[in-house]
């Protein structure tokens, strides 16, 4: 009896967890879904202005950005099971998408007949509010002015860029961006990096080849504006973007989630609208988000509004990048990609493995650590500390390195005081096979194996 009763108790245990986690993957479609619809009402928005503004072809490419997320929503299959009255959203977003889609195809087409100089065009109609409203004359000697591209307290239009208000606010962003996540020289180059051959490869493709030789790289051969470096945490993912921005002579803006996150409400989509408002500016421009993860994670049930509209807004107008001629490209760096939204993994066209260092590299990084040091160590003893160091990131190797040359100090006791520098003994392997007692890999095989199982699913060719 008590053996029934044990095995009754983990079936209901298997079916109960098996109900939860059916529930929380049907909750997910359901945020996806909601994400792609606000995503197209805001690219619709932002085109129906520019499309009454008078600016046809940049209208067109926001309709046509708009149309696109549409069709990746609409292949989004949210299931009933478990979502009671919230299954009812479904079908509304469902119903306003399918109807957008069809007054996008209208509109395109329209613009497309009408000659460029045509003024007969009948006036754009508010795809997401359904309004018609008259295009109010513009004078022809008055230049078309800059506006901000959201929409201000409570939804309404913000205010011109020439008005004083919005010359302060912009002002004030832009010192954010400017004060905190810009850096116009980095000056790491690829020879400070050791091994990484595939990714600065990889690299050279997609960013510098195309800057030096623009009439090669068009139509098919244009190249990504969205790369993911991915790996174990201290193997020279942050390098790497520094590097390609030294060579690449780019304007080099480094990203973290502190960086776009803000208590006001609103904040956080207008400093990321400044952030690639600013990298047009100063284009060619990299866009480096560190921990890419803490920011454009997968969207969920029960995540706060103010997240979710900022991811909203960074898809928004890496779109625009993407469909532009800007030079502009958008690297992401991650220790997680399991955690990434699929709507950022796509985007991410080129997702390259950063690993754990190979013997080569181990070699090159230790020869750089010690260089300038005191040191005695043969060249069987550097092949010992190699073979030693297996699964050792950067970082650790280094912090190996720092933990090996105090000990020397160490050993001086109170004497350290007053022994002059020439006269501390120079490091030697007994140093090394001493720290390595203490300093060990930071990374567990289990993680290498979830990294090599994410690569063999979503990683691209470096």
């Amino acid at each position: 009896m008590w053996l029934f009763r044990s095995a009754s108790q983990g079936s209901e245990s298997s079916r109960s967890s098996a109900l939860q986690n059916a529930k929380t993957a049907v909750h997910g479609d359901l945020e996806k879904l909601r994400g792609y619809h606000d995503l197209a009402k805001d690219a619709l928005e932002r085109a129906y202005r520019r499309d009454m503004e008078g600016s046809r072809a940049e209208a067109m490419k926001l309709y046509r950005m708009g149309l696109s997320i549409i069709y990746e929503g609409l292949l989004i299959t949210v299931q009933a099971t478990g979502l009671g009255n919230a299954f009812n959203n479904v079908a509304a977003w469902r119903a306003d998408m399918n109807k957008w889609q069809k007054n996008v195809l209208e509109r395109i087409r329209e613009l497309e007949l009408a000659s460029p100089t045509a003024s007969g065009v009948r006036a754009p109609q508010n795809i997401v509010s359904q309004q018609s409203l008259p295009r109010s004359p513009r004078p022809q000697s008055r230049p078309a002015q800059p506006q901000s591209r959201g929409l201000g307290p409570g939804g309404a239009a913000a205010p011109a860029a020439g008005s004083t208000p919005a010359s302060k606010e912009e002002e004030r962003l832009r010192d954010v961006i400017e004060g905190e996540v810009l850096d116009r020289r980095p000056s790491v180059r690829w020879k400070d990096i050791a091994g990484l051959a595939g990714a600065k490869q990889a690299l050279q493709e997609m960013v510098i080849l195309p800057a030096q030789r623009a009439d090669l790289f068009q139509g098919l051969r244009a190249p990504a504006r969205g790369l993911l470096l991915y790996g174990p945490p201290g193997n020279g993912k942050t390098l790497l973007a520094k590097a390609l921005a030294s060579e690449a002579r780019a304007t080099f803006f480094n990203i973290s989630a502190s960086s776009l996150t803000s208590k006001w409400h609103g904040e956080a989509e207008k400093l990321v609208r400044m952030l690639f408002k600013l990298a047009a500016e100063m284009q060619p421009a990299i866009i480096f988000i560190d921990e890419i993860d803490s920011i454009l994670s997968e969207r969920s049930a029960g995540e706060h509004e103010a997240s979710r509209r900022l991811k909203t807004q960074f898809l928004v107008e890496f779109d625009g990048v993407a469909n532009g001629a800007e030079r502009i490209v958008v690297i992401g760096a991650t220790n997680r990609p399991q955690e990434l939204d699929d709507a950022v993994r796509r985007r991410l066209v080129k997702r390259i493995y950063i690993p754990m260092p190979d013997p080569d590299t181990r070699r090159a990084l230790l020869k750089h650590l010690l260089s300038g040091q005191p040191a005695k160590l043969s060249r069987a003893d550097v092949e010992r500390l190699v073979a030693a160091t297996h699964n050792y990131s950067g970082s650790d190797l280094a912090a190996l390195c720092r933990e090996a040359a105090i000990i020397p100090i160490r050993e001086l006791g109170p004497a350290v005081s007053s022994v002059p520098a020439d006269k501390i003994r120079p490091m030697d392997a007994g140093d090394f096979e001493t720290a390595l007692q203490s300093i060990r890999p930071s990374v567990s095989p289990d993680q290498l194996a979830r990294f090599a199982k994410w690569t063999a699913q979503y990683g691209t060719t470096s």
